[in-house]
């Protein structure tokens, strides 16, 4: 019998390159830093090729190098970073800032489009389970940094780490020391606080016990004062008190702690922590409108509240009810009256919408999908469908960002999906599945995708549920990081 010839090539080495696969499609990256990018050679049936020689470029060297797929950022600009392997080629467009921006900029992230997908291959090979926290990862799509902040064993041990819930109060702390802030988590045995700090990693876990443990989900906020980002508010089954987190004790006075306030649920505040709102009890009837500079205390009952909704700006609360089913009642703080009703299901839904200032974003899914977004405004006391398609049928969208644009209508806010991968193929949303940054002027930009599995009947809890600080520079996520079998808390850099 004949021996085979020792230099025959292997199948893998007979098949050609059909494309490159570059991750992230795009970054960006501030003047004097640098992000790693990763080339992985595709045969026509987009299998993986390995040991295939890759040669890098940069359309414009003085803007951004390329080495070995490293790019670091030299000038303000834009530049293309191409990987070649046997002739065929893949790019990511790289956008290069000034040093030390400090209002984030969701126009230097890509434009959402139904064609960005999650991609589950590319994330797989960043071994995200097997990052420690604080380290992080650029997500495939957009190259936004990703941290994660939880593990099996930190803050302490635990099955899996979540964090609450759909909109409310702020669960990114602002900077209380330096460029470190305090992040609100939960786990087994209930809630904690880290604090991140970009570069350094996350440290100083701490539970959230005696006088200052949260009642229920959605009885804690950070300050979304400035001048004021070490303190915090939790509703503790009796009193609605104001924590210093660098002390992890109590700080009274500015109208604080709220005596008699045995279930104080859906706490969010106002712009600089000037109105504050909450619901007593999980179920109503009562919500609470409190001033803390004046002492003022307000409420309005209503027995088919279902939540409530403030107003960044400080003067409207916005009631989603339950009956009639996705209502909305407006009530105006300052008249202390109701001034305005719609009609509900079948109409616009007013639910899982976002708070901004004199505006809620929303999803009209009483539409054939993919269903189009919306803009409530208090003060015209209208509902106006801007468009679709949106970026999912269960949706959820965030306002904790407080913004000052000259037109209200730019103000961003962050909508994603929250149950599973992606909703159904065929429906034609826009970066299905992604977290997706909308303005009721026309701005899609897509931030990233949680790439988390767990389903509503898997565990609602544990859902993505995406969350701005209320600075913009930060949005949180829980993510089962694509099936790993625990799910931890996330933190993703805004541009």
């Amino acid at each position: 019998m004949a021996l085979a010839c020792r230099n025959a090539a292997s199948p893998e080495a007979r098949r050609s390159v059909a494309s490159v696969a570059v991750s992230p499609g795009s970054a960006v990256v501030p003047v004097g830093q640098s992000v790693q990018l990763t080339a992985v050679p595709l045969d026509a049936h987009g299998t993986p090729l390995a040991g295939r020689a890759i040669v890098w470029a940069t359309s414009d060297s003085s803007v951004a190098t390329v080495t070995s797929g490293q790019v670091a950022g030299l000038a303000p600009g834009r530049a293309t970073i191409t990987a070649t392997s046997e002739g065929r080629s893949g790019a990511s467009n790289v956008t290069v800032t000034a040093p030390g921006g400090s209002v984030p900029d969701p126009t230097l992230l890509p434009e959402a489009t139904p064609s960005q997908a999650p991609l589950t291959a590319l994330y797989d090979l960043l071994h995200v389970p097997a990052l420690a926290p604080g380290q992080s990862y650029l997500d495939p799509t957009t190259g936004a940094t990703i941290y994660r902040l939880t593990s099996a064993t930190f803050p302490t041990t635990s099955a899996d780490w979540g964090h609450d819930y759909a909109e409310g109060g702020d669960e990114i702390g602002l900077p209380y020391r330096d460029s470190t802030r305090a992040v609100l988590v939960h786990g087994d045995d209930g809630y904690w606080l880290v604090d991140f700090t970009p570069g350094a990693g996350v440290t100083n876990g701490r539970p959230l016990t005696g006088g200052f443990a949260p009642v229920h989900d959605q009885a804690f906020a950070f300050s979304t004062n400035p001048a004021t980002p070490w303190y915090a508010y939790v509703s503790n089954g009796s009193s609605v008190r104001r924590l210093d987190v660098r002390t992890m004790t109590e700080a009274p006075g500015d109208g604080w702690p709220v005596a008699n306030e045995p279930e104080a649920v859906w706490l969010q505040q106002s712009e600089r922590d000037g109105l504050f709102v909450w619901m007593r009890g999980q179920s109503g009837p009562t919500v609470v409108g409190y001033e803390p500079a004046t002492g003022t205390l307000k409420t309005y009952s209503d027995s088919g509240i279902d939540e409530p909704r403030i107003d960044r700006a400080g003067r409207y609360v916005g009631l989603t009810m339950a009956r009639p089913s996705e209502a909305l009642y407006l009530w105006d703080w300052s008249a202390d009256s109701i001034v305005w009703r719609t009609g509900g299901d079948p109409g616009i839904p007013f639910i899982h919408v976002a708070s901004l200032a004199d505006r809620w974003y929303g999803v009209d899914w009483n539409l054939a999908p993919p269903y189009q977004y919306v803009v409530f405004d208090p003060v015209t006391r209208s509902a106006t469908r801007l468009g679709g398609p949106t970026n999912s049928g269960d949706e959820y969208g965030n306002g904790n960002w407080i913004q000052h644009p000259a037109n209200l209508n730019d103000q961003w806010a962050l909508f994603s999906h929250f149950e599973g991968l992606a909703p159904p193929a065929g429906d034609g949303w826009l970066a299905p599945g992604g977290m997706v940054f909308v303005t009721a002027n026309g701005q899609r930009r897509l931030l990233g995708h949680p790439y988390t599995t767990i389903t509503e009947a898997a565990s609602y809890a544990l859902a993505s549920f995406v969350r701005l600080s209320s600075d913009g520079r930060y949005a949180m996520f829980t993510s089962d990081m694509n099936g790993s079998g625990r799910t931890d808390v996330f933190l993703v850099r805004v541009p």
